[in-house]
């Protein structure tokens, strides 16, 4: 017998995984820079880290690889 909530759960991370997109961000507070991921609503979750940055801040700016690009 199958169990419902093992469907429910691949359901839930193929929808969150297209609802969420990989990005870099750095705290807002104190500029460490962290994987993270961008919600659709714009919030920003550095990934592994629940209670936001090690300084305690919880605000995050996604950094743009255009802004950042090593061409000099």
């Amino acid at each position: 017998m199958e169990d419902p909530s093992a469907e429910k759960s691949a359901f839930d991370s193929t929808a969150e995984s297209e609802t969420t997109r990989k990005v870099a961000a750095i705290c807002t507070a104190c500029g460490k820079a962290y994987a993270s991921e961008q919600r659709p609503d714009g919030t920003v979750r550095p990934i592994g880290q629940r209670t936001g940055c090690e300084c305690g801040e919880t605000s995050f700016e996604v950094i743009d690889s255009e802004e950042t690009a090593f061409d000099n």
